[in-house]
């Protein structure tokens, strides 16, 4: 099956030739490397422009700059391949055999509509894998068996071209890409699960990520999101998984409340934060008997804070 590697670069002279080299060194050759610069202020644009010269299979585009969903959408649009595999310029395909591993998923699943697998972070000198799934085994599956938080990168999945389409992108300073997730998934029937680290994040310990500096105005993007996602979401397994992602944020609400009150006052934010606290409070999900108590008792008390 033909492979379009879709990347969308913004300021990653820097990291660039990790990732380029990561994907020319692969033992599988069918794909294409769609290369999409988003406006850059640095050299990222010349230095994929000398790569295109040296391979046919790379093609680079420029752009003004939009952000990486939108950027992401332009180089789908351009894409030919069967399967879509979404990597960040920052980051890289973990071994050389990837495309090939994953090629015979497809070839010997023909069935399924996705796959997910592990990924690998590092930071610093500190390297962790992080897991897909923790409870769901490695396999096929019904969409309608998950029942935990699903991870919203892009890179940890890869996807079809006959089913994703250019309505499932989103343009957000943040959650963008679980935007395009979920919109993905309301269209697939099976997945396929490897427990294989196939993905590569690197992170340097410095990091100047939206994660790491969240605000007022970050915080509150990441409500507005969830709360779009899960207001477009029809799938009960799905509307499930994004509860869970609900009960998380809610979890960081109330302990950022307690350590920076200023990320909190605004009233947008304490608006969201009741609209959350009534969705788990009529949600049906199997949460566990502790879990559920915790949550509810946590409930009454931001509700005390917020009202």
């Amino acid at each position: 099956m033909r492979f379009s590697i879709i990347v969308p670069v913004y300021n990653a002279e820097k990291y660039i030739d990790k990732l380029l080299q990561s994907v020319l060194s692969q033992t599988y050759e069918d794909y294409e490397l769609i290369l999409v610069d988003d406006g850059s202020q640095d050299r990222s644009y010349s230095v994929i422009k000398k790569y295109q010269d040296n391979d046919k299979r790379i093609k680079v585009y420029r752009k003004e700059n939009t952000g990486p969903g939108l950027t992401r959408k332009y180089g789908f649009e351009k894409a030919t391949g069967e399967l879509i595999f979404f990597v960040d310029s920052d980051d890289w395909i973990t071994s050389t055999d990837v495309l090939q591993k994953v090629n015979t998923i497809f070839e010997t699943n023909s069935e399924i509509d996705v796959l997910f697998f592990d990924r690998e972070d590092i930071i610093g000198k500190k390297r962790n894998i992080i897991v897909a799934f923790e409870e769901i085994k490695e396999g096929i599956h019904s969409v309608d068996e998950i029942n935990e938080e699903i991870r919203p990168g892009l890179g940890a999945k890869i996807l079809r071209r006959d089913i994703l389409t250019s309505e499932m992108f989103y343009e957000s300073t943040v959650y963008e890409d679980l935007y395009t997730t979920y919109e993905y998934l309301e269209k697939c029937n099976k997945f396929y699960y490897s427990s294989s680290c196939f993905y590569t994040i690197y992170h340097e310990e410095e990091s100047t990520s939206l994660s790491s500096n969240e605000t007022e105005n970050s915080f509150l993007k990441t409500l507005e999101m969830i709360l779009l996602v899960y207001s477009k979401t029809k799938r009960k397994s799905l509307r499930r998984t994004l509860e869970y992602r609900m009960a998380s944020l809610f979890t960081h609400y109330w302990k950022i409340k307690i350590t920076d009150k200023d990320i909190c006052k605004s009233n947008l934010i304490k608006k969201n934060i009741r609209i959350i606290v009534g969705i788990l409070k009529n949600s049906k999900v199997k949460i566990k008997s502790h879990e559920k108590k915790r949550i509810k008792a946590i409930s009454y008390r931001i509700l005390l804070f917020i009202s």
